[in-house]
């Protein structure tokens, strides 16, 4: 009896096991119940568990990944899981198992419940010593190591061999040559097995023929012209311009699946709501690349891709259906549904649909965050189509169902950024309503930090549950790195600028941000170290700490120095900045500053013609408040500050500076571009003393484009003696203490990411002499609150390596100085701005 039981397991396992040696992942029932079935005494107990097949793994590293342990009851279903582990170890190529009566037991438990050993018989994977690639005419050895690094594929010689590694390998490699044209290529993989159980890895490559796509033709019922749907297809586009370098004649499934999608979309945002676009069909074609008639015909063969498209029924729209209480809660906005691309006639674009939805939602939740109110922003727009009329009828109305509640907000791939640092951006709280509009905001805000990478959809991923109506939010993040370099530049208060600034995250291990930064030009030199900690004290405020040092040595005329031959400020603010809202903050500063400027005098005393050279030395101790507003389409911002008086310091002055900018969707042309509009006004007085002339302003491009520096302002007299005591008079910008401007754009939306604006600035400066102190320098009095304007065109261009707009812009100066004046000497000056400029700047103007 007790051989019979012994044979019966053995050969039950034994059977069984080859079906487990490579299980497959998404069968783990099937492997349970195959080994659940195997005819095993129900009372059979473990006595000894072995492995036969081990060379370099230890058998107590293989053991300790068993659940099956000596002494335990067999059960057939942990034999199988233990099969199924062993087997994803990565270690083994083979995995089986056996069991036979076992000879060890104690003849005490003779005729008790039966014990058997168990035996698991493994094959090793071979250690992989060396990978070869053969046979490729296209790809160099340094491209393939390259491609493997980028895909993470990168063998790992000195451990076992990992067939499906390798097999992705061979897949990688095939598929780079077909995505260069070459449609037939094959990578076959062989192993040349080497002493000591070593192998070595051979990927035999067959380029094949370069076969290009050649032509394009659509099937079935397009209803548009073949050059139009051809204008859609921008991966497979083998008319277009230097198709072959641009790698635009080369057929892939993918590039085909995306232009299948850009042919689906531009039908249904032109009036073919049903349209449908099937898979493609390649065939081998005969063509002659014979430029001239005259030249020998040489035929090739490409490849005919036949795109299958069938448009459906062309629908124009009806007039919009909008629910009462939509009409109610738009009130006058809803007036852009007559200037949309939705007005009843136009196609029908499912584009257009979702822009004036959006755009409505956008305003009814201003109007909602405005007033703090609980009402609802979310609509839910419903086409339907009349197939006897062909006029599509979209429904509009309030969304009836609730928002979801964020149960879970989490955040993956942050490793040297805490959850607090995006948590902090993001917009979203859990347990609180789920607000696309939030999030989308949240998500420029974390980019726009310049530690991360752009989102893109794939990054985020909204988990709903609908019973008990809750969300779950997981955003993916790709870290730049902790390290951060930025530049801007432009033609600033005194020539042109370029600038660098250097920041570091958490260099200190408090979160914190250290930042150091060089601006300078011909004219200016500015350092400054920075330090900024954000969250202080648990609450939503940040507080910050500068160091600055400036040099200026202004040349504001040709071969005149005036007002002032140079100066040098250093000082350091203290700032604090606390956000009220997603779109609002209050801030307040403290700064410290000490000025060192030098004049250059001409004296009839000094015989010789040189200047004399004057030095006065300033403190300033200031308090500054501000408010900013930043909706994205709409920007507000105040700030006032106030130095002297009881704070200390020898300067007394005060400051102002307001600014309203606004960005509205062009809702006629085209809803892609927009009108951008900017107001500044800028204002300083000194209320004891004299007002330092560096405190003036001496604005240009920043605010109006087409100027030099100082030519906003008004121009003084400057006189100058000659050796012989003869006087000569000319003229110099001397600022001015109140400027006002304003921009209006009209901003484009050019292919390959630029953007084109056609602009026109006006705006003034006034040097008010009540503002000034006891100094007033003799003006030319006309010059003072003349007022300017300019018009032109800008192109504006994100460079690649630093992420920030170029701007080039030119000019016309349609309202400028252009007269003559009389001096005290009775000579004529004639002053004049420039009749066209070109300009030039980094980053954002407004």
């Amino acid at each position: 009896m007790r051989t019979h039981v012994a044979l019966a397991i053995s050969l039950g396992l034994f059977v069984a096991a080859p079906g487990f040696a490579f299980p497959q992942e998404s069968e783990p029932g099937a492997a349970g119940s195959a080994g659940a079935s195997l005819a095993l005494p129900p009372d059979a107990l473990i006595e000894e568990i072995t492995f036969a097949g081990l060379h370099r793994i230890p058998a107590n590293a293989a053991k300790a990944r068993l659940s099956s342990h000596s002494g335990e009851k067999l059960e057939a279903a942990k034999i199988s899981s233990d099969l199924h582990t062993l087997t994803r170890l990565g270690w083994f190529e083979d995995v089986s198992v056996t069991a036979q009566e076992s000879r060890n037991a104690p003849e005490s438990l003779i005729g008790d419940s039966p014990h058997v050993d168990l035996q698991f018989h493994v094959t090793e994977y071979s250690i992989l010593t060396g990978v070869e690639c053969r046979g490729s005419r296209i790809l160099s050895q340094r491209e393939i190591e390259k491609l493997l690094k980028d895909n993470a594929l990168s063998p790992g010689f000195g451990t076992p061999v990992n067939p499906v590694k390798l097999h992705a390998v061979a897949l990688v490699l095939q598929e780079e040559l077909r995505s260069r044209g070459y449609p037939q290529a094959q990578v076959f993989l062989t192993k040349e097995t080497l002493p000591g159980r070593r192998v070595k890895a051979v990927f035999q490559i067959h380029d094949g023929p370069r076969l290009p796509v050649v032509a394009v033709r659509f099937s079935g019922d397009p209803q548009l012209s073949d050059n139009t749907l051809r204008k859609q297809m921008r991966e497979i586009a083998p008319d277009a311009w230097f198709s072959g370098l641009r790698n635009k004649n080369v057929f892939t499934p993918q590039k085909a699946d995306q232009d299948r999608a850009d042919l689906l979309t531009y039908l249904q945002n032109h009036g073919f709501p049903q349209a449908q676009v099937g898979k493609p069909q390649v065939l081998l074609d005969s063509f002659s690349d014979r430029p001239w008639p005259w030249i020998h015909r040489r035929w090739e063969t490409g490849l005919s891709v036949a795109m299958p498209v069938d448009t459906g029924n062309l629908y124009n729209f009806a007039p919009l259906q909008v629910s009462d209480s939509l009409r109610v809660g738009l009130g006058r906005e809803r007036k852009s549904e007559f200037l949309s691309n939705v007005a009843p006639g136009k196609p029908f674009s499912q584009h257009a649909v979702n822009s004036l939805q959006r755009n409505w939602e956008l305003r009814l939740r201003h109007k909602v965050r405005h007033h703090k109110s609980p009402g609802d922003f979310r609509l839910r727009a419903i086409p339907a189509f009349d197939s006897a009329t062909h006029l599509a009828t979209v429904k509009l109305d309030f969304d009836p169902t609730p928002p979801y509640t964020v149960q879970r907000l989490e955040f993956r791939g942050n490793q040297r950024f805490p959850d607090r640092f995006l948590r902090r951006r993001i917009g979203l709280e859990e347990t609180q309503p789920l607000d696309e509009y939030s999030l989308e905001a949240g998500l420029a805000r974390i980019a726009q930090t310049g530690y991360f990478e752009p989102f893109k959809k794939d990054d985020v991923r909204i988990a709903t549950h609908d019973p008990e109506h809750t969300a779950n939010v997981t955003i993916r993040v790709r870290e730049k790195g902790r390290q951060r370099v930025t530049f801007s530049g432009g033609r600033e208060q005194f020539g042109s600028t370029l600038s660098i600034a250097y920041t570091v995250y958490n260099l200190l291990g408090m979160d914190e941000f250290l930042s150091t930064q060089l601006d300078g030009g011909p004219q200016t030199l500015q350092l400054a170290i920075g330090l900024a900690k954000e969250g202080v004290f648990g609450s939503r405020g940040t507080l910050a700490l500068s160091v600055f040092d400036t040099f200026l040595r202004p040349r504001l005329t040709g071969g005149v120095q005036a007002p002032f031959q140079r100066t040098r400020t250093e000082g350091a603010n203290l700032g604090w900045s606390y956000a009220l809202s997603d779109v609002g903050s209050i801030s307040v500063s403290y700064g410290i500053s000490r000025a060192l400027t030098e004049y250059a005098v001409n004296s009839p005393a000094n015989t010789n013609g040189t200047p004399a050279e004057l030095r006065s030395a300033t403190s300033g101790h200031s308090l500054g408040l501000g408010w900013t507003h930043d909706s994205g389409e709409q920007r507000i911002q105040v700030t006032d500050s106030v130095s002297g008086g009881l704070l200390g310091g020898s300067e007394n002055l005060l400051k102002s500076q307001a600014g309203y900018g606004r960005i509205l969707p062009d809702e006629i042309m085209d809803t892609h571009n927009a009108w951008a509009f900017r107001t500044t006004v800028r204002a300083a007085g000194s209320y004891r003393g004299a007002m330092p002339l560096y405190a003036r302003f001496f604005s240009n491009d920043d605010l109006l484009r087409g100027l030099r520096p100082g030519e906003l302002g008004p121009y003084q007299i400057v006189s100058s003696a000659s050796s012989s005591g003869a006087s000569s008079y000319s003229a110099a910008p001397t600022g001015a203490n109140l400027v006002a401007a304003s921009n209006l754009e009209y901003r484009l939306f050019l292919p390959h990411g630029v953007e084109g604006a056609t602009f026109f600035d006006a705006g003034s400066g006034w040097l008010l002499p009540n503002w000034l102190g006891p100094p007033r320098p003799p003006l030319v009095t006309s010059t003072n609150g003349v007022l300017h304007g300019s018009t032109g065109f800008e192109l504006r261009w994100t460079l690649p390596a630093i992420g920030l707009p170029l701007r080039v812009n030119y000019s016309f100066n349609v309202l400028r100085l252009n007269r003559s004046f009389l001096m005290p000497d009775g000579a004529l000056l004639h002053l004049h701005n420039r009749a066209s400029a070109l300009g030039w700047g980094i980053g954002q103007l407004f």
